[in-house]
């Protein structure tokens, strides 16, 4: 005799980002993660992006993102890559870096930051630096250094 199960079929939704004012809302309630992808060159030399929104407008940061409501951190980092960079990666070729966190060094609020390095060779057209710029965010740079980097003086 066979038994007949029955399957619970479900759709899945795709993480949604938040509206700005709902996003920004979001810090008063708890800590939100942040994933920040972390390039090198075969020379060493890390990848840094000029920010074009505030805060930190004008400033070097690290590609990157938050977390989404139901979005695995394999997922936020192919999603952040590809938002960020344009790229198609795996998370095979990544290294996560620890977590670091920022209580009030952010105008938005308490984040914790978890950078992940990914394995890729490089990326033409963009800035490279040897040495972590004085006009980093102050909190990455701040995180950079703990992982070895030398900043600026």
């Amino acid at each position: 005799m066979f038994r007949v199960r029955r399957l619970n079929w479900y759709t899945k939704q795709m993480p949604q980002k938040l509206s700005r004012e709902d996003f920004l809302k979001s810090f008063k309630l708890a800590p939100r993660l942040a994933i920040e992808l972390l390039f090198e060159n075969q020379k060493s030399e890390l990848l840094l992006l000029k920010r074009d929104k505030e805060p930190f407008t004008g400033m070097w940061h690290l590609p990157g993102g938050f977390l989404l409501k139901d979005e695995s951190i394999n997922d936020c980092i192919i999603r952040l890559a590809k938002d960020e960079l344009n790229l198609v990666i795996n998370p095979k070729q990544t290294k996560r870096l620890g977590l670091f966190e920022t209580l009030n060094g952010d105008p938005r609020g308490h984040i914790l930051h978890h950078p992940v390095k990914v394995k890729i060779p490089s990326i033409v057209n963009k800035d490279y630096f040897r040495v972590i710029p004085k006009n980093t965010i102050p909190y990455q740079a701040s995180f950079l250094e703990k992982l070895g980097y030398k900043l600026e003086k």
